[in-house]
């Protein structure tokens, strides 16, 4: 289903960044100064990685370590693993993405080149119906499903009978 939204019409232009190197302990400050819940990690202007609220609390603080030793490529996720979308797709399709990897983020990027950041709250910000949409979406697509393995099961129990 296409909406005529694009990823560009909702995402941040100017995300948070920090160089790749720093503390933990940074990290954590500049997502509290700036109100968000993730970082894109830069070496100079190329995209390394992303460090979210779950990144710290699940692999720093949830083993009792200390974010004052720890650096970003301790702990981010790296490039090489992140999910990017492009600025020209449709909303759904990144809603989509979202929901099938249980990710909140998606770096937009463009010929290799970082042009900004969307997260579900971006979205549901600005247009909350989609997510009604995407959710309807889901519940008639259970609904084929189990239509379809009911009818197989019909299928087989007739089978069974003959």
């Amino acid at each position: 289903m296409e909406t005529g939204y694009k990823v560009m019409d909702f995402m941040t232009n100017e995300p948070v960044k920090i160089q790749a190197g720093a503390t933990i302990k940074q990290v954590a400050q500049t997502m509290k100064e700036k109100s968000v819940g993730s970082v894109l990690i830069m070496e100079g202007n190329k995209l390394a990685g992303i460090i979210t609220e779950k990144d710290i609390v699940t692999k720093i603080t949830a083993n009792g370590e200390s974010a004052i030793e720890k650096k970003t490529n301790d702990i981010m996720t790296p490039y090489k693993e992140l999910i990017t979308i492009k600025p020209n797709v449709d909303i759904m399709k990144a809603i989509s993405i979202m929901k099938e990897n249980e990710i909140r983020r998606l770096p937009v990027m463009d010929n290799n080149e970082l042009k900004g950041l969307i997260t579900i709250n971006d979205i549901l910000k600005i247009e909350p119906t989609l997510f009604d949409l995407f959710v309807e979406k889901i519940r008639i697509r259970e609904e084929d499903r189990k239509l379809n393995i009911n009818s197989e099961e019909d299928k087989s129990f007739e089978e069974d009978e003959e």
